[in-house]
C-alpha cells in the first residue's frame, strides 16, 4: 500500500512563488542583465556586438579590435529593431521561429527554420539567419525588391543576416556577449 503525502505550506510561501514567477517572466528579467561584468563567461568579457540601424551593419569587437562586419537587415516600419544595450542571453541552433501573430494577420509567419540564432531580448528578439533574403544592408529595412525572392519588407524586429554571418557570429558569440544598438 502506498503512502500518501500532505504538503502544507504557508500563505507566505505561495505568495513567493507568485513573485518569482512574476518576476521571471517580466521583460525587465533576462539572465544576462542579472549577471555582473565580472562574472560574464570567460571571453563575453571583452566581446561586443556593435548594430548600426542607419547604416544596416553589424560590427563585432574583440577586445576594442574588429573582429568581424556584416551587412544586416532590421526592424520594418511599425515593427522597429529596439535600440539599447543588451546581452545575449539564449543561444539556439538549429531552432524553428513560431509568429506570434494569428494567421491571417498581416505580420503572420509561418513556422521557419533557422540555423543560429543568438536571442537578446525577451520577446523573440533575436540575431539570426534569414535563408529567404539575399540582400541586407541600407534600404532593406522598408519595402524593396530582392532579385532572389522579389519583393520584402524589413524583419520583424530581429537582426538578419546571411548564413555565413550569423554561423561566424554564432561561434564566436558567448552568453553574455554585450549587444549595442543605436542609429
Amino acid at each position: 500500500m502506498t503512502k500518501g503525502y500532505v504538503v502544507r505550506i504557508g500563505w507566505w510561501s505561495v505568495l513567493f512563488i507568485i513573485l518569482l514567477i512574476s518576476w521571471i517572466w517580466s521583460p525587465e528579467c533576462t539572465l544576462a542583465a542579472h549577471i555582473a561584468d565580472n562574472s560574464l563567461e570567460g571571453s563575453a568579457q571583452k566581446k561586443l556586438i556593435d548594430v548600426n540601424l542607419t547604416q544596416q551593419k553589424l560590427t563585432a569587437f574583440t577586445d576594442d579590435q574588429v573582429a568581424y562586419t556584416a551587412y544586416v537587415m532590421t526592424g520594418r516600419p511599425g515593427l522597429g529593431t529596439p535600440t539599447g544595450t543588451y546581452h545575449v542571453f539564449a543561444r539556439e541552433s538549429p531552432t524553428t521561429f513560431y509568429s506570434p501573430w494569428a494567421p491571417g494577420t498581416a505580420n503572420w509567419y509561418p513556422p521557419t527554420h533557422i540555423n543560429y540564432a543568438l536571442e537578446w531580448k525577451v520577446g523573440g528578439y533575436y540575431l539570426h539567419d534569414s535563408w529567404w533574403h539575399s540582400q541586407y544592408g541600407p534600404g532593406t529595412t522598408g519595402w524593396h525588391y530582392d532579385p532572389m525572392f522579389g519583393w520584402q519588407e524589413g524583419s520583424h524586429g530581429c537582426i538578419a543576416m546571411a548564413l555565413a554571418d550569423a554561423r561566424w557570429l554564432y561561434q564566436w558569440a558567448p552568453i553574455g556577449t554585450t549587444v549595442e544598438i543605436h542609429y
